[in-house]
């Protein structure tokens, strides 16, 4: 491996300027706060500077200070490093350039560790070249400068300098170690940031499918209230059982030791009652069933009415439950009441009754032999 071309330290170099310096070099500090000062007011927007004007100024000023970042006796090159920091991403392009195999040791050096302070993204490719510079103190400043601005492109090449580099800097710091200690510095961010992705992907698939599951419960109730709508109920269709009629016993005779049969007799054609709609009259308010008897029985359904029917009212049991009733005029042509004599009992829940209809007692079932 190629040794240091010089056996001094960075340090030691830099800090030989002022031995170098002539009796006129004794103002640099003073006269290098001045030309930053002016490059950092020409690099201000300013209406009575040209833009073309300062950038010339900054051209300018970044030859000076890459100039004074190699050359030991120049009045700035003590500071150079943090007058190009100080300029940030416009001094980048001038770096990189010191970075190339023809310029000196100490240029390409001073040039790694600025744009290490830095940090700007551009610089990782040509540092990872750096890792490859003849120098070994090149190769070790390129190193500390990637592990800040340093990306995957880095990893491979600091591996291969971890393993095959075996030579030290002037000042005696070993290049492979270095290397070593960079690489499990990156590798630990890789790996923490590959982590944090992980767990902002988990979150984000689990927020999405929260949001599908509530925006699925959201759709399947609007579908379900969507299918209510127009919709009407149809009324229950009440399809009375036919009416049971018993014919009359026939009457019993003596027992005799022969009995002889007799049909029954005929029944009489009902005679319907007249029907007077002024006399205790009322409306049907919610259709329902007409009942043989005053209960609510599972056989004993005669017919049925509709609301806004007119019924004429015949009689009301003694609790006033019950009333007893025929159809009046009008009446739906689906309201009926069949019956011997067109009446049938209602529930007093159903209508609005008279006030004057007399209370009657239904007769007994007739009981069956």
């Amino acid at each position: 491996m190629t040794q240091p071309d010089d056996p001094k330290k960075p340090d030691d170099v830099n800090g030989s300027s002022a031995d170098a310096t002539d009796d006129g070099a004794t103002d640099a500090p003073a006269t290098a706060r001045g030309m930053v000062q002016v490059t950092r007011t020409l690099t201000t927007p300013d209406r009575r500077v040209s833009a073309n004007i300062a950038n010339a100024a900054l051209r300018q000023r970044l030859m000076t200070l890459i100039d004074a970042l190699g050359d030991p006796g120049h009045p700035l090159h003590a500071r150079a490093v943090d007058d190009l920091t100080a300029l940030g991403e416009p001094a980048v392009p001038a770096l990189i350039e010191a970075l190339r195999t023809h310029e000196p040791w100490l240029l390409a050096y001073r040039a790694t560790e600025a744009l290490g302070q830095i940090g700007d993204g551009r610089a990782a490719g040509p540092l990872v070249e750096a890792l490859r510079h003849p120098n070994s103190n090149v190769r070790w400043g390129a190193i500390r400068a990637l592990a800040t601005v340093g990306d995957a492109r880095a990893l491979l090449e600091l591996r291969r300098v971890a393993r095959t580099d075996r030579s030290k800097t002037s000042w005696g710091e070993s290049v492979g170690d270095t290397a070593r200690v960079v690489l499990e510095q990156m590798q630990s961010r890789t790996l923490l940031a590959r982590v944090a992705e992980l767990v902002k992907t988990a979150i984000a698939c689990v927020l999405m499918l929260v949001s599908l599951i509530f925006a699925w419960s959201v759709l399947t109730e609007l579908r379900d209230e969507l299918s209510q709508v127009g919709r009407v109920e149809p009324a229950p269709v009440i399809i009375a059982p036919p009416m049971r009629t018993t014919a009359p016993q026939a009457a019993l005779t003596p027992p005799t030791p022969v009995q002889t049969p007799t049909a029954p007799p005929a029944p009489s054609p009902p005679t319907p009652v007249p029907v007077n709609p002024s006399e205790r009259t009322g409306i049907v308010v919610t259709s329902g069933n007409v009942r043989a008897t005053p209960a609510r029985l599972p056989d004993n359904v005669i017919g049925s009415v509709t609301a806004g029917d007119t019924l004429v009212f015949l009689g009301v049991t003694s609790d006033g439950a019950w009333y007893r009733v025929q159809l009046g005029s009008p009446t739906a042509p689906s309201s009926q009441i069949r019956s011997v004599d067109g009446s049938g009992w209602i529930s007093a829940s159903l209508v609005t009754a008279p006030a004057d209809v007399p209370v009657e007692t239904p007769p007994l079932p007739t009981p069956t032999p």
